[in-house]
This record gives C-alpha cells, sequence and structure tokens, in this order.
C-alpha cells in the first residue's frame, strides 16, 4: 500500500513540461528530507468550488503561508497553510506537487499561520486573541449565500477586489467572539457576556473600564482583552 501511494503521488507530478526523471528525483529528495513529515499529506483532497462566486470562503485570502501543526498528537512544521472557513478545515498544500489536502479537524489540536495562533475546538477552528486563564477566542466564518440584489462591500461582509456583478453567489463573511474556560466555550457579545464571567467583580471591572476609557461600542474586542488582562493580573 506504501508504494503504491508513493507511485501515485509521483505519478501525479510528472507534467508534459518537464521531464519525468527530473519530477522523480525531486519528489525521491523531497521524500527522504521530509520523512514522517509525509504523513501530513495524506489526508483527502480539499473541496473545489466549481462555480462562480464574489468573495472567498478563505479565513483571510487565498494566499498560503507558512505555519506550524500540531495533529493527531504529532507537530508538524514549516507548512503552507490556509484555513476554509466555510467548513471550517485547516488546508495543506504540497511543496512539491502543489496538491492541496484539507486536514480532518478532529484531529486538529493547534497550529499557527505566521504569527495567528489557533486551535480546533468542537469541530471548529478558532483564533486566539488573548491567551489566560480565561481564552478570548475568534470564529470566522464564511457561509455560502445567494442574492440577486448582490452588491459588493457590506452586503457581504468585505470588499472583493474581483467583484462580479453578473455573479449572485457569494461567501458572507461573520465573525464571533468567544472565552474559553475550563474547557467551556462561552460566545461573547455585548458587555455583559464579559461581566458574567466575574459575577463577584462586577463592579470593580465597571470603574476600571471608566477610568481606562475603553469603549465596548466602539471596539468590543479592545474591550474584552482589557477586561480579561485586568481581571487575571488583579487576581486575589
Amino acid at each position: 500500500m506504501k508504494s503504491f501511494r508513493l507511485f501515485l503521488l509521483v505519478t501525479l507530478l510528472l507534467s508534459p513540461f518537464s521531464g519525468a526523471v527530473a519530477q522523480s528525483t525531486i519528489y525521491n529528495e523531497y521524500a527522504q528530507e521530509a520523512g514522517d513529515a509525509l504523513m501530513i499529506y495524506r489526508g483527502r483532497k480539499a473541496v473545489h468550488y466549481a462555480f462562480q462566486f464574489n468573495g472567498t470562503f478563505y479565513w483571510e485570502s487565498p494566499q498560503f503561508l507558512m505555519g506550524d501543526v500540531v495533529y493527531n498528537s504529532k507537530k508538524y512544521e514549516g507548512l503552507m497553510l490556509n484555513i476554509d472557513a466555510n467548513l471550517q478545515q485547516v488546508q495543506v498544500r504540497h511543496p512539491v506537487s502543489a496538491i492541496t489536502e484539507a486536514l480532518n479537524t478532529s484531529y486538529l489540536t493547534s497550529f499557527n499561520i505566521g504569527e495567528k495562533r489557533f486551535i480546533g475546538l468542537d469541530g471548529g477552528i478558532y483564533e486566539i486573541i488573548y491567551d489566560g486563564s480565561i481564552t478570548l477566542l475568534r470564529q470566522i466564518t464564511k457561509t455560502l449565500m445567494r442574492d440577486i440584489h448582490l452588491r459588493n462591500g457590506e452586503s457581504i461582509g468585505y470588499y472583493d477586489p474581483n467583484f462580479k456583478e453578473n455573479v449572485f453567489y457569494y461567501f458572507k463573511y461573520n465573525s464571533r467572539l468567544y472565552c474559553l474556560k475550563d474547557e467551556i466555550l462561552t460566545p461573547v457579545r455585548r458587555e455583559r457576556d464579559i461581566l458574567r464571567l466575574f459575577p463577584d467583580r462586577k463592579k470593580e471591572i465597571k470603574a476600571f473600564v471608566k477610568r481606562s476609557k475603553v469603549s465596548p461600542r466602539r471596539n468590543f474586542e479592545e474591550y474584552c482583552i482589557k477586561v480579561l488582562s485586568y481581571a487575571e493580573s488583579t487576581l486575589k
């Protein structure tokens, strides 16, 4: 089975624009150097959205960036990664063949893409915004929708520089914040959701917020970070 898989992968690497021997040599050299790291590329092929749409299903942009993954209790480093925010899947691009695989989110513990850190939890992907005794997480989703009156920008939740007027399918952006405490994930949408995490310190925290001039209405994410940081630093 292992020999067959390697043969299949080498076959996929062959192209009419380069010699088979050269391509095979490139792969063999990579396989020898990568060793067990090749296991990360033995997932299922990532979904290809074979229709026209506006926006993007990726977390931020279609660009794959360097990152590391803890997957099935093993760490893999130096991978080209991106996130399908519609399916909540991490995608990894093979460095030689450029085939894109989708990782099983249930085996995904944590990963980073560039400077950003993420965790896999309950079948979803979450970016770590603040890491403490209570962790602040952000989840971005891109939901496939259709609207014949679609307009670029606010309608889809972001600006698409390649927006097509006669295409009605699009990926709708949504961002939600959560707090993770004692392995329990709690959505936070407003000021009172954060204050409920500290039932005995509401008055103290409100006084701190007033002194700090942090407004949950102007920047709710900043407000959450300030409150969590303050609560942790003054915890008795």
